[in-house]
């Protein structure tokens, strides 16, 4: 298949580290590439060096709005893709990308069985610091990607997701109101709705740094500590379900059989404590690795997912 990828990158105070990620972009291995950008409200010298950065390239460009948060300007953004792009990529601000990062995703999309279905790329990433020294490669996928996964846990890392055209079309389509992030959205609905390949293999140079929008734990504990905290002080919210339900309310005549099964016991086992008890022992959600997905269940039962 193969054809133009419009990367998606969504700025708000993000003149420190914006020069290197435009040129890892230019210095993509794919050659048809375009960029859009959207401002998501910034106050600093972001818009006038997107202006100054830019100027003379082919194949871009900058929208200004008014400040979405990072989850509605990527979905905003999603919204406006090109009829021309056959693919969107997902893009930070703050990131470095190796040089055949969108030629690998648009092959291993191109090579699925059914190439006319939605599908999403994503992958690991490499933890570096702000000076861009490594830290670590962080996969948060050791199992397959799965609808059921998706329920509760997101291993679709934003920066690293590339779609295909059907998943535009498919995500585009509605408008969500409760999402906890962009890339979290996607994998749930493309998860349920076509196919996700995940690469163990990374292609991003993560930057970590104090305005992270979505921080990465760089040990076990604390990735999964953070989690718990950050579960435990969104309270009564109970996002995870807001989420799922959401899907339910925009997606449900799209879903697979089989998904279309396991939302309906996800949502319907929180009717009773019993059935609640009884899901969380051995319903089908399930989160990566063994200790989050005892932290996940545990939370389920105390009914903070």
């Amino acid at each position: 298949m193969s054809g133009a990828v419009e990367v998606l990158l969504s700025t708000y105070n993000g003149e420190r580290y914006l020069n290197q990620q435009l040129e890892s972009i230019w210095g993509q291995g794919y050659t048809e590439v375009a960029l859009s950008v959207r401002d998501d409200g910034s106050c600093d010298a972001t818009l006038s060096l997107l202006d100054r950065l830019l100027s003379g390239r082919p194949h871009t460009k900058v929208v200004m709005g008014a400040h979405l948060g990072a989850a509605q300007s990527f979905m905003a953004l999603l919204r406006s893709v090109s009829p021309a792009s056959s693919y969107a990529a997902f893009c930070d601000q703050d990131d470095v990308w190796a040089p055949d990062k969108l030629a690998v995703a648009v092959g291993a999309l191109d090579d699925l069985e059914e190439p006319g279905r939605p599908a999403l790329y994503c992958s690991a990433v490499t933890l570096v610091r702000e000076d861009l020294t490594e830290i670590k490669v962080h996969r948060r996928c050791t199992r397959d990607p799965s609808f059921e996964n998706a329920l509760v846990e997101n291993v679709a890392t934003g920066c690293t997701i590339v779609v295909n055209r059907p998943a535009i079309d498919l995500l585009s389509r509605r408008r969500p109101e409760h999402l906890l992030m962009h890339d979290a959205w996607c994998y749930l609905v493309v998860a349920g709705c076509g196919e996700v390949v995940y690469d163990r293999v990374p292609h991003v140079l993560y930057r970590l740094h104090q305005a992270n929008t979505v921080g990465v734990g760089t040990t076990l504990w604390s990735e999964w500590s953070g989690r718990v905290r950050r579960q435990l002080e969104q309270g009564k919210e109970r996002t995870l379900t807001a989420q799922a339900k959401e899907v339910s309310r925009l997606y449900r005549p799209d879903l697979k059989p089989s998904a279309a099964c396991s939302l309906q016991a996800f949502l319907s086992s929180q009717s009773s404590p019993t059935r609640r008890l009884h899901y969380a022992v051995s319903g089908g959600a399930y989160r990566q690795r063994f200790i989050d997905d005892l932290v996940y269940r545990s939370l389920y039962l105390a009914r903070r997912v």
